[in-house]
């Protein structure tokens, strides 16, 4: 892509390095090359985001698994995430919420 379409003046070796590099990331960010739970959009790096919850009787828990309390459930609705943690019961992972209320499984909401 740089050498041949791009064609920039500096095609330097730290050019493609620094290029193949920025690749590297927005694959592992947006292809799921990585290993942690919570990739896919929503992780530690792309804190804080919008949610927007889909169940309609979706706990909110005390902390970031299935084995603590349950605190009430959440209405559907856009929420903010601002921290996100892997636990029990969730494949994508636990989020935050920035409103202090506790934690909700990932795995029943959409990044907005």
């Amino acid at each position: 892509m740089l050498l041949w379409y791009e064609r920039p003046a500096d095609q330097s070796n730290a050019v493609q390095v620094k290029r193949a590099e920025y690749g590297e990331g927005y694959y592992k960010k947006y292809a799921g090359g990585s290993s942690d739970p919570s990739s896919g959009g929503m992780s530690n790096e792309d804190c804080p985001f919008l949610v927007r919850v889909r169940a309609t009787d979706l706990n909110i828990r005390k902390g970031a698994s299935t084995d603590f309390d349950r605190i009430k459930y959440i209405p559907v609705g856009t929420y903010t995430i601002v921290e996100v943690k892997s636990g029990k019961g969730s494949k994508a992972g636990w989020g935050r919420l920035k409103s202090g209320a506790g934690w909700i499984s990932l795995d029943y909401v959409k990044r907005v």
